[in-house]
């Protein structure tokens, strides 16, 4: 009887909270689905479990997903919707999408957390709003290119990277770290899902290609990394954090032994207890072993978890949620957070001038069928270099 009053109250408190929404649009499906899917399911779970436990601060989040296929279009009008409910903060996905909702985001002052780390999103202009949950993209290219420079100084290097703003972003600090490390950026190839590489790979192996560095989702990185194998290049391959993991590992098979690859999440099998947890909770909400093994699984919790961090602490505070004081007040949340979820290599830090989340990587490399931590924690002080100046 007293489990049953006990599960009574619950219900009859969380009926009684204030609901607060957040809405997340993504691809769901279409071009970057095999990542985008495991984002909205860790946003997912990650909500249901921040209100089941309690870490709501009384409020109930209402967490909901959206397809937008990639489509900016689909984006934009996701976007008005969450604005015209009242919603206090937007988890967004696309590179592109994100970009063309600058000036828009910045006008009606919306807290945004993308699943894109293109350093652009939070350069200026119309950039006060936007947070980055871990270090960009340009930064996991730069800690890749000083990791080669160390190994093979020297090296001549190609980029294979996404048809889109998203595969771009890192190509411009990447040209200026390489000058600096002594390495040669012998060609940007922009690659397209579902061709045969075969040409391409053997025009990288004339001109003397040692590394391939990817900035893709893991599918089109299988396809050309099983084909190098076919042809017997001895050309080595690295990636940013969409292009590999344990999706990558899945769809490339032996293919992917040696891949390098940086990211700030731990891996599924690591006996850690941030792994344990996204463990926990795939279990939980009975969510297949592909999902547990995606790296874009945590990601997906992560985002999830920041916006809810900060709307609980603005109600904390005594300040409204919803609408347009809710927007300012979970913004000023944000520029003051500090806190570690257990998701990722570090903590969550925010601040005015500072608008990286998890600001460590780690490089790790496919060694075995899983991918092992070849490196501690770090920052690359090369990318503030070259983006910053400082």
């Amino acid at each position: 009887m007293r489990r049953i009053a006990t599960l009574l109250a619950l219900l009859f408190g969380m009926a009684l909270a204030q609901e607060v929404h957040l809405m997340w649009s993504g691809a769901i499906t279409g071009p970057t689905s095999d990542a985008g899917k495991y984002y909205a399911q860790g946003i997912e779970d990650y909500c249901k479990y921040a209100n089941q436990e309690g870490l709501t601060g009384g409020l109930r989040i209402v967490c909901e997903t959206r397809d937008d296929q990639y489509n900016n279009a689909n984006t934009q009008r996701n976007f008005e919707q969450a604005l015209e409910r009242g919603d206090p903060a937007f988890l967004g996905y696309s590179t592109g999408g994100t970009l063309q909702l600058k000036p828009l985001i910045q006008e009606v002052g919306m807290t945004f957390i993308p699943a894109s780390y293109h350093i652009g999103n939070i350069d200026p202009p119309n950039s006060d709003y936007l947070f980055l949950p871990i270090a960009s993209y340009s930064e996991q290219v730069i800690a890749l290119l000083e990791y080669i420079a160390k190994q093979e100084p020297g090296a001549k290097v190609a980029l294979a990277v996404h048809p889109s703003p998203f595969g771009r972003a890192p190509v411009p600090d990447a040209k200026k770290a390489a000058a600096q490390l002594g390495i040669q950026i012998v060609e940007v190839q922009e690659m397209t899902k579902g061709l045969d590489y075969t040409a391409t790979l053997k025009r990288f192996a004339n001109e003397g290609v040692e590394y391939i560095v990817y900035q893709n989702v893991a599918g089109p990185v299988a396809t050309m990394v099983k084909d190098a194998k076919r042809l017997g290049l001895t050309i080595k391959h690295a990636g940013a954090h969409y292009a590999g993991g344990p999706d990558l590992l899945r769809l490339a098979g032996d293919a992917a032994e040696g891949f390098i690859w940086v990211t700030s999440y731990y891996m599924p099998d690591e006996d850690v207890p941030a792994a344990a947890f996204v463990r926990k909770l795939g279990k939980r909400f009975k969510r297949p072993a592909d999902t547990l093994e995606s790296v874009h699984y945590p990601s997906g919790m992560l985002a999830a978890a920041i916006a809810i961090e900060a709307i609980k602490r603005a109600h904390a505070a005594g300040k409204p949620v919803t609408g347009d004081p809710g927007r300012a007040a979970v913004y000023q949340q944000m520029l003051g957070l500090d806190f570690d979820p257990g998701l990722a290599v570090g903590p969550v830090t925010y601040s005015k001038e500072d608008h990286v989340g998890v600001d460590k990587l780690r490089v790790l490399q496919a060694r075995g069928g899983r991918f092992v931590p070849i490196t501690k924690p770090f920052q690359s002080k090369l990318f503030r270099k070259v983006h910053y100046g400082k």
